[in-house]
């Protein structure tokens, strides 16, 4: 009878723990890389995702600045014949690193304010993306979670940029009808540039594209 008795007190207060645990769990918090909590998009479908800073993804696909420079080393002239000297070489790895972080940093503030759209512009002709990617196209906050590697610079020189969708998904449907289209199409990734591919950003306007 007490080891019946001993049984059920263990199985009582093993019960009571358990509930404890269980009322007192709180809801997971999500942070990005500045230590702030990182907002969920409160939407179905395609949409529902946790909008996790790309940087992290982003850099185990890029090379790093020792293995660019190492290439540039190499490269005597861009895509266009312009000689690539070594102040070119400084301001194409400035380059590259500025915009990376431009890039990054409006889609962490995005994701902040909920924006789920972020098209590609050109501040400047860019006579290798021009090839494949139209500017106005669109990509979704999932698309760029699920491939970091469609975020510019797409290589060295790139002047792409993305860009955030202030409006609605209404709204992006409208100016759909203005050019703005999908970048990808039935979820299928163009052939994106290779890093490796090179214009100077000294080079003419004309030879830019």
């Amino acid at each position: 009878m007490t080891t019946v008795l001993i049984i059920l007190a263990v199985l009582i207060v093993l019960i009571l723990v358990s509930l404890k645990f269980a009322v007192g769990k709180k809801e997971p918090r999500y942070t990005d890389d500045s230590g702030e909590r990182a907002p969920i998009i409160h939407m179905s479908g395609i949409y529902s995702i946790v909008r996790k800073s790309p940087r992290e993804d982003l850099a185990a696909l890029r090379p790093v600045e020792a293995e660019i420079r190492a290439y540039l080393d190499r490269v005597t002239a861009d895509i266009n014949g312009v000689p690539i000297e070594a102040a070119a070489r400084t301001a194409l790895i400035k380059h590259w690193k500025v915009q990376t972080e431009a890039n990054l940093r409006e889609i962490e503030t995005g994701d902040r304010s909920g924006v789920v759209f972020y098209y590609y512009d050109f501040p400047a002709p860019c006579p290798v993306c021009s090839g494949v990617i139209t500017k106005g196209n669109f990509v979704t906050r999932e698309e760029i979670f699920k491939n970091p590697q469609i975020i510019p610079p797409l290589h060295l020189g790139c002047t792409c940029s993305l860009t955030a969708h202030q409006g609605s998904e209404s709204k992006l449907r409208e100016t759909v009808l203005v050019g703005m289209l999908p970048f990808l199409e039935g979820g299928v990734e163009p052939e994106l540039p290779e890093w490796t591919t090179v214009v100077s950003l000294s080079a003419p306007a004309k030879a830019r594209g």
